[in-house]
């Protein structure tokens, strides 16, 4: 045991990549409930825009609107759990090299920055899962917040590796 209380301990560097795991499986469950999409709303947006077409085309265009759906919702589904698996995957990259030479230290800091990338572009993602795909965004707000506690602990352990610069072989 520690003598240290858990309150004074600076966060462990291996905590990022617990906090990318989080959001991984975070990411897995939303889109397992189709990001809490409101079906009735996306009925309804169906029925108003298909009334304004002849009847004979009605049946046509809503089959065609709920494919579009279908289609967003999959592509979607695809990219959120694919930048979810990026952050994972370049943090545990960038946590692999020990830089002794300025070109892994830049190695290592490209992987940050790639991590941090998929952090923006997931946030984007579901933003506009949440508005163009009617999804409750009530339901997204840990994620998010999580998110970017996430980002901001990449921007902080990248700051940190400055303490690799005073070793660098030239």
């Amino acid at each position: 045991m520690s003598d240290i209380k858990k309150s004074e301990r600076k966060e462990s560097k291996l905590q990022t990549i617990h906090n990318a795991y989080k959001i991984r499986m975070a990411v897995t469950k939303l889109a397992e409930n189709d990001f809490y999409i409101n079906s009735s709303k996306v009925e309804n947006i169906i029925a108003e825009k298909i009334k304004r077409f002849p009847e004979e085309e009605q049946q046509k265009i809503k089959k065609r609107t709920y494919q579009y759906f279908e289609q967003q919702l999959n592509r979607s589904t695809n990219s959120v759990i694919e930048l979810a698996t990026g952050i994972s995957r370049h943090l545990r990259i960038a946590n692999t090299i020990f830089p002794t030479y300025i070109s892994e230290f830049e190695e290592r800091r490209i992987e940050m920055d790639r991590a941090m990338s998929c952090c923006n572009a997931l946030q984007d993602e579901l933003q506009y899962v949440g508005e163009c795909l009617y999804a409750d965004l009530n339901k997204y707000t840990n994620l998010v917040l999580l998110i970017q506690q996430e980002f901001n602990m990449i921007k902080a352990l990248r700051q940190s590796d400055n303490r690799f610069l005073k070793n660098i072989k030239k």
